[in-house]
């Protein structure tokens, strides 16, 4: 019943997928995200949206709280469709603008929007992310997300999550965008289907939306045409030998509805043309492929779950141990890392207090290398720890410019390996394992094998921890309940089924010697040698009543020997389920019986029960015994005992036999005897010659050893001398760690505290590292690294830095120049050869001193000085022109024959 009911909610599970198609009479609803320079960018956007799309849009325009927006009635102006500005709880209809309003924030709730002020710190820093997140959650692949034009990473969260749920994104090109970030962040992610300019986006929603439900690919291969068939052959066979991946134990309708997705977003007709775009497109078996994989997650993701992990799983787990010993989690399906951190955060805050704190080692683990690289960083931006604690924050994150790094000690805790548990050797004595919404994409049979390795890998009583969608159904036996809302499930400590051994692992089968039954068991018995916990076991075995152990689904995991007898194999499928194996006269009260245990969690026992066993009527006493001891991992077990009636009245009599038959029974037996004898003889014999052979040749092996174990003696001695050389050199290497830590720590806050814009460049011009002051003249975020200065889009008002770059390069000189921005700033601009110290020129070292101040200051003084010297030859003239007058009025006494009136005299400077 067990494997029925989980393949039912496998079946039910893909129904959900098919379901969860957007159909073409449903309309899409496309969220559109953007803070500084968005209204342009929305502008440009509604002027393209016709007036019968028959999509709705949803605005979120990331401002300042205290801005009033005017947005709605902008847009109105040049939109063809109604704008409203949303104040309540609003229906979703199609060809309707929704825009939130100022310091409130959007939710999506079935075909309602909901406002909600701004509370929360996540509230007010990602309200483009959380209206993608219950976008995605409420819709599905109806969702399309819209970067625009806006500073921040606000939204590239919300993209995982809608390519998540089978959703599409868009994203406006950042070189026409005003402020970049938004989407380079988006675009960063490798999440995004297409780059276009803003007024090419509506078309291409309103294309794609025409060709929903165009392509459909049939999920029964007898169904497919030959030319599908050939064609999914192709796409599986490409994507294999590209990335290695083989998803044959994947659900074909997530396959399916992943390919017909990418079939549509190209607007391909079927899916022959998709091979053929494939073969002459490289890059979109890429896409493709992180289609399938969608490497998404987030921090403590489903808040509830991480606050029983935090209160219960981890206080279990931690019961017990001190400094010698482990705490062993493995996270399987880590993406991009953010749970993983999150567990190793949790464990950090645990073991703080205490004294003997075990070691704490953490297993992060996925398929995708890209997504593996990015996690071994631990570097995040504000939007990717909206779910993190403001003290959280503080307490286990560096920030780097404008993202966080995850602090070392929490980093060491963890390690990150390209791994894939439906093939790889598991890791083992683990405590917890967390493998979240990764079994949902499996098939049944992949179920149940992971099912199996991570009982195998844990601990008896270790935790198993899975995502919302997702269940051990088909392995109760091996799995109990211990949080049935939050998924987590406990390790029974029962006897694991046989580890399922890998698919790409040979089998190899041996031949071995056959012996009758008979003689084997009677061997058997003899060699045998059994322990006194054994020997009670066989003894109850065979005189106590029959009996059998079922899980909570009734499914039958032991029996006794005896107990067959009251169980009848019907026809049809063949099921471990008791109620199907019991004989009919016994099924209604052993159902009454055992759903009586399960429900009340006591004893129950049915009396006087006739069954006809060949042709004889027994009556029997069955009890139902349920595990009822708390914290018992086999909790959930019942045992089930047929006990025969006995009745004192029934007036048996004894039988006696005569001598004739027991000498026939004891000659028979002796002829049955003398025949396993001589047939063991026979086979004695052959053993014995190849025991001969054998001898011979492990005589051989025997001197091959010996001459090996001399060849070893002296290879370990080499092997001792070669560790002392590796201990010393590891010495050294670790001194030299040290001294490069501390020397990248002076450098890092050098970087960090220098007004200077500094930009490295190598020999082709691209960025190898700038401090954070360049990002005053060039649009640069950390993934720029690696990218040529001349793609990157800056403020300054100067044409001629690639050449000036080149002619430094060319001829080893210096070159400085006083350059403007476009905002009026004046930075000194200087650019000198990057030379190693061998003295090689390994490209060009620019440096940008802000002299703007220095600059108005000059100006200042030069204006000055003219008018110093206009008003002093405005003095000078006057003067001159007053002695001009007092010579004439002198002349002019001296005719009247009267003295001078006034006295000249130039020598002593007197007037």
């Amino acid at each position: 019943m067990a494997k029925s009911r989980s393949k039912m909610k496998s079946d039910s599970l893909d129904q959900d997928i098919e379901a969860s198609k957007p159909k073409k009479e449903e309309f899409l609803i496309v969220g559109l995200g953007a803070s500084a320079g968005g209204i342009q960018a929305f502008q440009q956007f509604f002027q393209q949206v016709p007036q019968d799309s028959g999509i709705a849009y949803v605005v979120i325009l990331h401002l300042s709280p205290d801005h009033e927006s005017r947005l709605a009635q902008v847009l109105q102006t040049i939109s063809k469709i109604p704008i409203n500005q949303v104040h309540e709880k609003v229906e979703v209809k199609p060809d309707h603008v929704y825009v939130v309003p100022p310091n409130q924030h959007l939710t999506i709730e079935g075909d309602y929007i909901q406002v909600s002020p701004n509370v929360q710190v996540e509230e007010r820093r990602a309200p483009v992310d959380i209206f993608f997140r219950t976008l995605a959650d409420e819709h599905g692949p109806r969702s399309i997300a819209v970067i625009l034009s806006g500073t921040g990473a606000n939204g590239s969260m919300g993209i995982k999550r809608i390519k998540e749920k089978g959703g599409v994104s868009f994203v406006q090109n950042p070189r026409e965008a005003e402020f970049n970030e938004m989407p380079r962040n988006a675009i960063a992610t490798g999440l995004v289907d297409e780059v276009l300019n803003v007024a090419d986006i509506p078309a291409r929603i309103i294309s794609y939306q025409n060709s929903l439900k165009t392509v459909e690919i049939a999920e029964e291969a007898e169904k497919r045409p030959q030319d599908h068939q050939q064609s999914l052959r192709e796409i599986f066979t490409e994507i294999r030998a590209r990335s290695g991946h083989d998803f044959s134990n994947y659900k074909r309708p997530t396959l399916l509805r992943r390919i017909e997705r990418r079939i549509n977003l190209h607007n391909l007709p079927d899916l022959p043309s998709y091979v053929s775009y494939i073969h002459q497109n490289p890059e979109e078996v890429t896409a493709l492929l992180k289609d399938l994989l969608i490497s998404v997650t987030n921090f403590f993701r489903d808040r509830k779950a991480f606050e029983i992990i935090e209160g219960e799983v981890l206080p279990a787990v931690l019961k017990g141990k001190t400094a010698s010993n482990q705490l062993r989690i493995w996270i399987a399906g880590c993406a991009t890392g953010e749970e993983a951190y999150s567990f190793a955060i949790l464990c950090a805050e645990k073991t703080a207090g205490i004294i003997d704190a075990p070691k704490v080692q953490i297993f992060a683990t996925d398929i995708d290398e890209t997504a593996i690289g990015q996690a071994r960083e631990g570097l995040f931006s504000i939007n990717d720890l909206a779910d993190v604690s403001p003290e959280r924050l503080r307490r286990f994150f560096i920030r780097e410019g404008e993202e966080f790094r995850i602090r070392r000690e929490v980093r060491e805790t963890i390690m990150f390996a390209n791994h894939n548990f439906l093939k790889d050797p598991p890791f083992s004595h683990l405590d917890l394992v967390s493998c979240r919404n990764v079994m949902i994409y499996l098939n049944h049979v992949a179920q149940e094998r992971v099912a199996e390795t991570f009982h195998f890998a844990l601990n008896p009583g270790g935790f198993l921890f899975l995502g919302n969608s997702e269940s051990v159904d088909g392995a109760t036996d091996l799995y109990a309940t211990y949080n049935r809302e939050n998924h987590i499930f406990q390790a029974r400590q029962a006897t694991p089924r046989t580890y399922p051994i890998p698919e790409s692992v040979p089998h190899f089968y041996i031949d071995k010697p056959q012996f009758a039954a008979a003689e084997q068991e009677q061997q058997n018995k003899v060699l045998e040698r059994i322990s006194y916990g054994d020997l009670h076991l066989q003894l109850l075995e065979e005189y106590a009543p029959p009996s059998l152990i079922v899980n909570e689904e009734y499914d039958i995991v032991h029996l006794s020997e005896r107990a067959g007898r009251y169980l009848q194999i019907g026809g049809g499928e063949a099921t471990q389920n008791l109620l199907k194996l019991i004989r009919p006269e016994l099924r209604l009260e052993l159902r009454s019986a055992l759903y009586q245990a399960s429900q009340r969690q006591s004893a129950v026992e049915g009396r006087g029960l006739k069954v006809n066993i060949d042709h004889q009527t027994e009556t029997l006493n069955i009890h139902v015994r349920p595990v009822l001891r708390t914290g018992d991992t086999a909790k959930g077990f019942i045992l089930v005992l047929f006990e025969p009636s006995t009745n004192k009245d029934d007036g048996k009599e004894i039988l006696l036999t005569s001598d004739e038959p027991v000498a026939r029974h004891l000659e028979e037996e002796l002829i049955r005897l003398k025949t396993q004898l001589r047939s063991s003889n026979e086979q004695h014999e052959f053993q014995q010659e190849e025991l001969k052979a054998s001898n011979e040749e492990l005589q051989a092996m025997n001197e091959e050893l010996r001459s090996a174990a001399e060849e070893l003696e002296t290879s370990k001695e080499e092997l001792q001398s070669i560790n002392e050389e590796l201990r010393t050199v590891n010495q050294e290497l670790k001194v030299k760690i040290e001294e490069t830590t501390l020397t990248s720590n002076n450098l890092q806050n050098l970087i960090n505290s220098t007004d200077i814009g500094t930009i490295f460049l190598d020999r082709s011009f691209r960025v190898a590292l700038f401090t954070p002051s360049a990002r005053n003249m060039f649009n640069l975020i950390p993934a720029d690294y690696g990218r040529p200065l001349s793609d990157i889009t800056n403020k300054l008002d100067y044409p001629d830095l690639m050449h000036d770059a080149e002619t430094v390069l060319q001829k080893l000189i210096t070159l400085e120049h006083e350059v403007r921005t476009k905002e009026g700033k004046v930075f000194l601009m200087r650019l000198v050869p990057y030379r190693t110290t061998e003295d090689r020129i390994n490209g060009v070292v620019i440096t940008f001193v802000d002299i703007t101040e220095r600059k108005h200051a000059e100006e200042q003084l030069q204006s000055n000085m003219s008018e110093l010297q206009r008003f002093n030859n405005v003095m000078v003239s006057r003067e001159s022109k007053m002695i001009e007058l007092k010579k004439e009025i002198n002349e002019l006494c001296v005719r009247l024959g009267e003295p001078a009136k006034y006295p000249l005299d130039f020598e002593n400077g007197q007037n």
